[in-house]
Order: structure tokens, then sequence, then C-alpha cells
């Protein structure tokens, strides 16, 4: 089943987003790891899309995992991560010709790597995740629906001065 569009789906309410952040807060040391399951769940799940990917994965590896932690960290930013997961949905678009028929699959490799490595994982933490994936997937596939072409090597709108201030 394809994701919702985004104007179904409100951003998620505070408290699921401090508990998608507790459950990553772990990781940002060695976020590599979060990616590296990622990944192994990714190609399991559909072996197909491996083909779309480098022999060596350790660069797209670190990429994955940067990506996902600043979307983490500033999920209580609605308005600047809509703009960069747009961002984000055209450059996959582009570069992958993803579609909606593609992300739930990715959601459910993701929401699978993050159990893994979550220690006092629970079923809240599994409907936190799975609420905050569609908000991501619905905001990266309102952001593929604009026809103009997207360049790589978008940042993230908030800055980590921005980031350390608000802590």
């Amino acid at each position: 089943m394809p994701p919702r569009p985004l104007a179904v789906l409100p951003h998620p309410a505070p408290e699921v987003v401090a508990a998608i952040q507790d459950t990553c807060a772990h990781l940002t040391e060695k976020p590599e790891i979060l990616a590296e399951r990622f990944y192994a769940h990714l190609f399991e799940m559909a072996p197909s899309v491996r083909g779309l990917f480098p022999d060596d994965m350790s660069d797209q590896t670190k990429r994955m995992a940067q990506i996902l932690l600043q979307v983490v960290s500033h999920l209580d930013r609605p308005v600047q991560m809509q703009g960069y997961l747009g961002k984000l949905g055209r450059y996959h678009r582009d570069k992958w010709q993803l579609g909606p028929d593609d992300y739930p699959v990715v959601g459910r490799a993701m929401i699978k790597a993050v159990q893994e490595l979550s220690p006092g994982w629970s079923s809240s933490f599994s409907s936190a995740w799975v609420l905050v994936y569609e908000w991501i997937a619905a905001s990266m596939l309102a952001g593929a629906a604009d026809p103009v072409p997207e360049q790589p090597g978008g940042h993230c709108p908030v800055t980590s001065s921005e980031s350390a201030r608000r802590r």
C-alpha cells in the first residue's frame, strides 16, 4: 500500500518526536551501524534494489547515517524538515526513479534496523516510528511531485549551531 499524502498526515506530536529521538540517542557516536543494518534489511526484503548501489557501501552508509540523524534530531522543526525532505524526495526520484510504491519497504527496513539496535524497544516505539516514517515518506513524496529536478548536495536546513542552542 503506497504512503498516504502529506495533506492528510499531521506532523507527529511532540511526545512521538521525543520517543523517536530517544530511540536514536545512543546511535550518535556510531550512526553507521544503523545505516548498515538498514541496508542489510532493505537488500534482504527487496533484493532487486541492490544493483542500484555501489559494491562498496561505505560512503553511502555514512551519508545515510548523517541524513537520518539530522532528520531525527530536527523533527521538532517540521517546516524546515519538510523542505529538506522534499529536496531529498526529488533527488531520490531523479537518481533512482523512486515512487510511492518503493517507500513502504524502505520504512519496514528502517524500523527493523532501529528495533534491532534499540535497547528497551517497545510497541509504543514501534508505533512512533511508523507515524514518523509515514510523515517522512509523505514529505519526500510531496517534494518528488515537484517537476523541477533536484541538484545533489542539499544540506539539512537546521545548522548544528542552531541545534546546540536548542539543547
